[in-house]
Parts: structure tokens; sequence; C-alpha cells
């Protein structure tokens, strides 16, 4: 039995870790190596990780901060309207309103732009600004856009318009003639608010006001905003974002914003702690998918709404729009499918998939989809509402989109986003010289390098170790998103004891490796699987939530039939490990020559060097076979 059909090639077995590493702390050997193993050092950096310090004073770190914070402050006591020009995903929604509640709790007057996808495109435009300037408002605040938006950037210079720009998209080499900006690549290099998604720059922002006028940040719904913001962003969990997401993620179920609250209910998370991965997962997409196919004003609605009669029609409307985005990516995944896998035959290096009624809306999610199954960077061109071609652009993480689209600016209408999502506007006439230039961008970029999948596994564990303490002490390594993806753990000689199939290509199963038995979850599977097989798994540990109960469980990412000897790779070399019938290690070299434990079994003509060699390979086999962690 091969591995799943998603490219994935091998596994990248952890190193071995010296036991003397390992310290007298809070966390569980294994998580100790797993710590060890992504370069926390234990003795110096184990505190500051699991319980970040408390952030420097921002405006040390944003020259402009005070002056836009004071700028806003005074346009809340003069009661002067103020605009927020947000955008439609969920970065941008809860930037949006997380600025709204705070600005309308403290005496703003404020009013809030949202563009739509299908008429509009992304960001800050002309025909928003001549809005404002019909309605005579004189404050304009970006969150999650504006820095590459030039035409609407001079119209409010043009019309004594102060806009104050937060974003977190690059910076162009072009002057911003604006009130002031707050972004985070202007800040020092070592700056913990580097990482900062749009949501974080109006968090940020937020609290600096709260600040200066002593107003409790906490009697809004902030910090709820902050963390589904930069979760569904997929910003770094790094500095800032990493330590507000330690206080406040493990806060949000006790929100008394009665939106959120009734998103909680109606997925059933109870009075469970929500996870980075429920937002990844579960809320995000919903927010997300308003924006995609629907108005976001109505997801904006739902967050600031205080009538239950309205909260829960709003509620019903918002999942009736994620059953519908569903449908619609079910489908065009399907097709964009067929035309990916000619191409990818077809040693294409960079897919471009066309077609003209594609919707706008989920063509992001799409490409991801086909980033997942080829590996490859995707692009997916349809036509919006206003009659121009629309791309959305996934990175493999193998290639920087953002600068592949600068390298094409002379076919673009215009580009933007980050090294791994990108969108772009283009004529049709353009889109064959478009798809020509990327695939040679890409195969340079690809030369001499495995485009297969690999997946690397942070640690083995037996099953009897997988517990609520073990799950306790886990929690407390997240949370867990890029830069602190979540552990991934491996057992090896599963038994397959139940099986379930469920809608979809999705299979539940009960394991047990002979200390314990588990419940997994394997989705999408493409393996031929029958009762009593033996399994070698690869897979996340997660909370399985259902009607408020919750059972540990383990997510599969990949299994493989389970053999007795493993071949292991060091360098060049390939050594085949197996454990006797008395639990000794064998290893074999390509000569044939064997190393045992039990130093009986070894072959006598190993000289010296031979047998000091064989003793540094042996904590790989150990690895590779399960008897170490």
């Amino acid at each position: 039995m091969k591995t799943d059909i998603n490219l994935v090639k091998k596994w990248v077995l952890p190193k071995p870790i010296d036991q003397e590493k390992i310290d007298n702390c809070i966390l569980n050997n294994t998580l100790q190596k797993v710590l060890i193993r992504r370069g926390i050092d234990l003795n110096n950096q184990l505190d500051e990780y699991l319980e970040p310090s408390e952030l420097p004073n921002p405006e040390h770190h944003f020259i402009e901060l005070n002056k836009a914070t004071q700028r806003i402050i005074d346009a809340c006591e003069r009661n002067e309207l103020i605009a927020i020009c947000g955008d439609y995903d969920a970065d941008g929604i809860t930037s949006t309103v997380l600025l709204l509640e705070l600005l309308s709790n403290i005496g703003g007057n404020v009013k809030t732009f949202i563009p739509s996808r299908q008429d509009d495109g992304y960001g800050l435009n002309t025909k928003m600004i001549d809005e404002i300037n019909s309605e005579e408002i004189k404050l304009v605040i970006t969150v999650d856009n504006g820095i590459s938006a030039f035409d609407a950037i001079n119209m409010c210079k043009k019309l004594s318009i102060d806009l104050i720009i937060t974003d977190h998209h690059k910076i162009p080499d072009f002057k911003l003639d604006i009130y002031a900006l707050i972004h985070p690549q202007l800040a020092p290099t070592n700056s913990p608010y580097k990482y900062l998604a749009g949501v974080g720059i109006a968090y940020l922002l937020a609290r600096n006001i709260c600040s200066k006028i002593n107003y409790d940040l906490g009697k809004t719904s902030a910090s709820v905003f902050f963390c589904i913001g930069t979760i569904a962003d997929m910003a770094p969990l790094q500095g800032a974002n990493r330590k507000w997401l330690k206080d406040c993620l493990p806060e949000i179920n006790k929100t008394t914003n009665k939106g959120i609250k009734s998103i909680f209910k109606k997925l059933y998370f109870g009075e469970n702690v929500i996870t980075s991965e429920d937002i990844g997962y579960k809320i995000a997409p919903l927010i997300n998918a308003v924006g995609r196919i629907g108005d976001p004003k109505v997801i904006i609605e739902l967050l600031r709404e205080d009538s239950a009669e309205s909260i829960a029609k709003l509620t019903k409307e918002c999942f009736a729009m994620n059953r519908k985005r569903k449908r619609i990516t079910s489908q065009i995944e399907q097709e964009a499918l067929e035309i990916a896998t000619a191409q990818y035959a077809s040693d294409r290096k960079f897919l471009v998939l066309v077609k003209r009624d594609w919707h706008t809306g989920v063509i992001g999610i799409v490409a991801a989809r086909m980033v997942d199954k080829f590996n490859l960077p995707t692009a997916i061109i349809s036509v919006a509402n206003d009659g121009i071609f629309r791309g959305s652009i996934r990175s493999n993480n193998r290639l920087m989109v953002n600068k592949a689209l600068d390298e094409c600016n002379d076919l673009l209408i215009a580009h933007g986003g980050h090294s791994a999502a990108a969108g772009f506007s283009i004529i049709e006439e353009n889109i064959p010289i478009l798809i020509e230039r990327l695939n040679s961008i890409a195969k340079e970029q690809f030369k001499n390098i495995d485009l297969y999948k690999s997946i690397n596994p942070d640690a083995y564990l037996v099953l009897r170790d997988i517990n609520d303490e073990f799950y306790k002490q886990l929690c407390m390594v997240g949370p867990f998103g890029v830069k602190n993806p979540a552990p991934i753990f491996w057992t090896r000689k599963c038994r397959i004891i139940k099986m379930f199939k469920l809608n979809g290509g999705h299979v539940r199963l009960i394991l047990d490796d002979g200390t314990s038995s588990i419940e997994a979850i394997k989705w999408n599977l493409s393996n031929q699987l029958s009762i009593n097989d033996l399994i070698d798994i690869a897979y996340y540990i997660e909370l399985n939530r259902w009607k408020n109960k919750a059972k540990i469980q383990l997510n599969i990412i990949d299994l493989k039939n389970h053999n007795n000897t493993v071949h292991l790779q060091i360098h060049k070399n390939v050594y085949k490990c197996k454990l006797t019938e008395n639990k000794n290690i064998l290893i074999t070299n390509k000569k044939g020559q064997c190393y045992c434990t039990d130093l009986s079994l070894s072959n006598k003509q190993l000289n010296h060097k031979e047998s000091v060699y064989a003793k540094k390979i042996l904590p790989f086999a150990e690895i590779a076979l399960g008897k170490a962690a």
C-alpha cells in the first residue's frame, strides 16, 4: 500500500535528542524533545515561550502611532464623522468591527465602508472615496488594506481628507502622502509587532487609544476579533501575536458579543475552550464565506446586533451562505482538478487554471486545494461582475507569489498580497503570456528541488501516553499556526480494530498499537483499508467536539502499511533496521554487514571504526523503530 496520493513521498524522522538536554520542568519528555528540535533552549527560553512577557510601548516602534491616535480621539470628542474602510475577508471584517465597536463606545460617529468582492475588487477605491466625500467625511481609517490604493490616496489628498492607513501588505516603492501610516514593516527589525495582520494593527491602535483616554478595552469584543482575524489570516504566531493570543484565546468563549455567541452555539462549542484550529477550520471559513459570495455587511451586522430575533435571522443567513459556498467550491474544484491534472501531466511547474464563469469569491480556496494536491503554486482566474478577469494565487511555500507577480507587473492591471497568497487583475489577451511567464519563473525557481511532499514528524508516541494530561500540556505549547505549527506525532504498528466509512470519502477508525486503543479520523482517504490491517500513522492530536462532548482523537495526515523492517536513509546511505524477537535492534548496511544491540548477533568482521559508526546510527534507528521519541 502506498502513502496517500497527495504526493507524500517520505517521512523525515526527527533527529535524536541527548537525554541530558531534557529538563526537569512542567512539560513531559516528549514535548520537551519537540521544543528542542524546534530550537527552543529549555534552560533560557522555555518560560518566555510558555508565558510571553509584556510587550514594549508600541509608540516606540511606530513613529506615527501617537499622531494617528490623537487624531482619532479628537474626532470622537468633536463628534466628527469617521469612515472605516475595511475588506471583505475575515481579517478585514474583524478589523473593521473592532474599531467600529470601540470608537462607537467612546462617542465616535462612525460609518463603515466595505468593497464588494464581485463588483469592486479588493480594498480602498475611488468610488468609495467619492461616497465618503459626498457625506463630508474628513477622516478615513483603513484596516487591512489601502497601502497600494494609489488613486484613492491621491483623491483623499486633493479633497483634504485625512487618511490613516493601517495595513500589513507589502509597502510599494511609492511615496505615500497621507496623514499617518501604521504598518508592521515600519517597525524595528527585532520588534515583536513585526508579524501583525490587519486586525493586529487595528487591535494595537485600539489599545493605544484606550491607554490615552483611560478606557477599558475589555468592555468591547476587541480581543475576540483579534484572535479570529489573526488566525484566519494565517499570521505568524510569534511576538505580539503569540503574546496576545496566549492571553486572549482562552477567554473568548466568555465573550458577551451576542453575534459571536450565536455562532459558537451553532458550532456546538459549548463551554469548551476554543482553539486556534476551531477558528481556522470553522469560524474563519464562515466569516469568509459571507464576504466571498454575499454582502459582507451581513456579518458586520451580526457582530454588532443586539436583538435576539435579528441575531437568529442573521446567523441562519450566514450559515446558509457558508453551505452555498461549500457547494460552489466543490463544483469548481472538480472542474479545476481536471484541468490541473492535465497541466501537471505536461510538466507545468506553475498551474494556471482559467474559466470565465467560476465564482471569483471562492477561487482562492480552490487554488489552495490544488496546491495541496499537486504541491505546485496555483493561480485560478475567472471574470468578476465588472467584466475584469481576476486571479487568486496560492504558493507551495517554495516560491514567493507576490515576487512572481512583481515580475509580471507589465501584464497586470493591479496586484498585491503576500509571499504565500496573492491576487491580481488582468485583461484577457495577457492571460496566455502570464501563463508562460509564471511557468518559466517556477521552472527556474524549482531547479534541483524535490517537489514531492515530505512529512516531518516531531516525535514518536505510544498510544497509552495520549491522555488528558498530555493534551493539556500540548495546549501549553500552543496556540498553533504559522511559525508554530501543531506537532506531528507518529506511531508504528497500529492495528485497525474498527472502521466506519463516512460521507465524502472520510473514515473513522479505532486503532490499537498494543499499549492502548484510540479513535482516529482520516479525511479524504485514498487507501484501501481493512479490519486487522497493521499501519504506521502520522497525525495531529485534537479534541473532537460534538454536542457539548469533547474527546481526544487522532487526525491522521498520512498512513502506510506497517513493515517490520525500516529503510533508514542517513545522508546518501540506506540502512535496514528491524527489531529482533528479543527486541534488540539490528542494523544492516548495503554491504550486508550487521550491527546489533545484542553484540553476539553483530558481524564479527566489523572493525573498530565501523562499530563506532554503527553506534552513531543506533539512536536514529531507535527513533525509526519507535523505541525512542
